[in-house]
């Protein structure tokens, strides 16, 4: 697996609090903002996983919900809310997500997610990057490992991925080996 260049990886932060959580933007991490996250809206993201017999799919809905959300808050105190879907290099301006800084900030929401102690069947590792696959250009995403899968469940690893659907949508969530594969959802933007 490729992963992105050590540059975007050095904006990850596993130090990051809803206080005070870094915002990749303009393309490959080249602006970097602030964003707080408020009591209350950590509140409605923490309801997502207040069921206590989240199954792992379940989970991992739930994370695709509160990384739009996330986005949304960011998206309003970055100038980030017009973010168009997937990754454009040209007449956008420098508000415009790319999929490395999805990847980077969907990667620093999972871990805030996974440090509150929200997340029980998955954990974070590194974004990775897929190559040119049926004419897709070269595209990154964050990814999650099921840490507690049944010998007949085939997919640990899974896909989060937050590019192909404009700000403050939910990130989809695919089998890892599928996104490898050129997978762009319906009606996403690769």
């Amino acid at each position: 697996m490729t992963k992105p260049s050590e540059s975007s990886l050095s904006h990850l932060s596993s130090s990051y609090s809803k206080d005070q959580m870094g915002y990749c933007f303009g393309h490959g991490c080249k602006n970097k903002g602030m964003i707080e996250i408020d009591e209350s809206q950590w509140i409605e993201i923490q309801s997502l996983f207040a069921t206590k017999k989240l199954t792992p799919d379940s989970e991992r809905k739930a994370i695709a919900i509160a990384i739009g959300r996330i986005e949304r808050i960011a998206g309003d105190q970055n100038g980030t809310s017009k973010d168009k879907a997937g990754t454009f290099m040209s007449d956008v301006g420098k508000n415009q997500l790319d999929c490395i800084d999805e990847a980077v900030n969907t990667s620093n929401f999972i871990d805030l997610l996974q440090r509150d102690g929200l997340i029980k069947h998955h954990e974070l590792r590194q974004p990775i990057l897929r190559s040119w696959v049926n004419g897709n250009i070269l595209h990154a995403t964050a990814v999650l490992e099921q840490i507690d899968s049944p010998l007949e469940e085939k997919t640990t690893l899974w896909s989060v991925d937050s590019s192909f659907f404009k700000n403050g949508e939910s990130a989809t969530v695919a089998p890892l080996t599928l996104w490898q594969q050129g997978w762009v959802p319906e009606g996403g933007v690769n």
